[in-house]
């Protein structure tokens, strides 16, 4: 379980483990409150029910005092406590409990019938002072009358006890159920205490279980990051090293492109001077003493001649090649369109002679090196009408398309839209296992003719495309024709 929701859940389980335990502690409270309010009423009827007991004990003690005296003659009897005391007590007892309007009616009865019987027994007591009271009818007429009030005394408080009764019976029952409620609901109350006490337990435990978890990973990360920092310093201190072995080696690569200069200088001015003078020599012999050699000095002298040819050519396409690989910072916005018709101008008389085809979609406008385009162009045209079919008319289309980088073509960026333009031509081809070796540097697929050059110009055109941001690529198959693609990044 993830750590947010565990403290969610955590919170939803306190939440309603808090308002489940105040409600059922209301009710427990609301339970109890029940229980001693009808556990105060069962006391309070009992003390009315004793306080009647009192009052018909005190009026019948009363009476037997009267009927003692009238059976015995002893005046004794009539020396006891009087009645209205202890009466008027119980009474005010019984106002102060009673609160039921049924009970207050009968109570307001109870008192008229105390009174005429308090009043009957008095007038009797007075009357038993004369002696021919005991042999007159009035003393069993009283008599008669006492006995009655009594029973009527007796009835109403019966009454009253019954009423009381009652009420206690069903208050007694009703604070059983109340209290065997409130024992159910503080037994829940304990039993989800515990439960809760159980939950609040685990998560916790759970927590700070994950807290130790934490700590131990914590601990253990920062020992891996000790360690990582311990490699770091050994790599930085590696690469400080790196840094330094660079250093050397890019004053080496300045020290070696310094030479690299001083060579293209040689090659294109001191190397070349004893090269001129050789032609001019040549020159001279030609014009002055070659009717005087024989025909096999005649061509011996045309070998050296093409000879020399070839080695100015040479001298020259090793200047090109060395100038392609120095950084140009001329970037400019360059029409291929006008770069083609500054080709066909170039190569116009070749294309006369050879009559050549050359069709072209309209090309688009890129970030380059003039002359270098121009330059690749040259090239790739002037193979394709060199390396042309015997009595067949070389044809050249050239074609474009804006395409992504889906094809994974090694050399090309992913995420850049490239141009690809294509050369297809008529001419012999070759076979496709060749196709990297003829961008070599001095490579050639057929034998050494002075017709087809020293083998540098393609390696030229594939440093031209890399120089922007391109490559070069070729296609072919024997007696068919070849596809030079040349990708180069679109303009924005």
């Amino acid at each position: 379980m993830e750590s947010s929701k565990r403290i969610i859940y955590s919170r939803i389980i306190f939440t309603t483990g808090i308002v489940l335990l105040t409600s059922l502690s209301v009710l427990f409270i609301y339970e109890t409150y029940q229980e001693n309010t009808a556990s105060n009423v069962v006391y309070r009827t009992s003390l009315i029910r004793q306080s009647l007991e009192e009052v018909f004990a005190a009026l019948n003690e009363r009476e037997s005092a009267l009927r003692g005296f009238a059976l015995t003659a002893d005046r004794a009897f009539l020396t006891r406590d009087s009645l209205v005391h202890p009466l008027n007590k119980q009474i005010s007892i019984l106002d102060s409990l009673i609160n039921d309007s049924i009970q207050q009616q009968n109570l307001l009865q109870l008192k008229e019938k105390l009174d005429y019987c308090i009043n009957r027994l008095n007038s009797q007591s007075l009357r038993l002072k004369d002696k021919n009271y005991f042999n007159s009818n009035q003393f069993y007429t009283d008599l008669k009358d006492a006995s009655v009030c009594m029973d009527s005394v007796e009835a109403m408080i019966r009454r009253m006890q019954d009423l009381e009764e009652n009420s206690s019976r069903g208050r007694t029952l009703e604070a059983q159920a109340h209290t065997v409620m409130a024992t159910i609901i503080g037994v829940a109350v304990s039993i989800f205490s515990m439960i809760v006490f159980i939950l609040a337990f685990y998560f916790i435990d759970q927590e700070l279980k994950r807290s130790q978890n934490y700590i131990n990973e914590t601990q253990t990360l920062n020992s891996k990051i000790a360690e990582i920092n311990k490699e770091l310093e050994e790599a930085n201190r590696s690469l400080h090293d790196l840094n330094s072995e660079l250093e050397d080696k890019n004053f080496q690569l300045e020290k070696y492109a310094t030479e690299l200069s001083s060579f293209t200088h040689i090659t294109s001015h001191d190397m070349q001077e004893p090269l001129r003078k050789i032609e001019f020599y040549i020159s001279i012999v030609e014009d002055r003493e070659k009717e005087n050699l024989t025909e096999e000095g005649q061509k011996f002298f045309e070998k050296i001649k093409q000879s020399v040819g070839r080695m100015r050519q040479l001298f020259i396409s090793m200047l090109d090649f060395s100038l392609t690989n120095t950084v140009d910072n001329n970037i400019e916005d360059v029409d291929l369109n006008n770069v083609l018709q500054q080709t066909l101008n170039s190569l116009k008389v070749y294309i006369k002679d050879t009559n050549a085809i050359i069709e072209s979609e309209p090309l688009p406008q890129v970030k380059g090196i003039k002359y270098q385009l121009i330059q690749l162009f040259e090239n790739i045209v002037s193979n394709a009408i060199k390396f042309r079919k015997n009595d067949v008319i070389p044809e050249i289309h050239i074609s474009v398309e804006l395409v992504s980088t889906r094809q994974n073509l090694r050399g090309l960026k992913n995420g850049i839209k490239y141009y690809r333009i294509d050369f297809r031509d008529n001419g012999i081809g070759f076979e496709p296992k060749y196709a990297e070796r003829i961008f070599e540097i001095f490579q050639r697929l057929i034998a050494k003719q002075d017709s087809y050059g020293v083998g540098i110009g393609l390696a030229i055109c594939r440093k031209i495309a890399e120089n922007h941001g391109g490559i070069l690529v070729a296609s072919s198959q024997p007696n068919v024709g070849s596809v030079f693609s040349f990708y180069i990044p679109e303009s924005k």
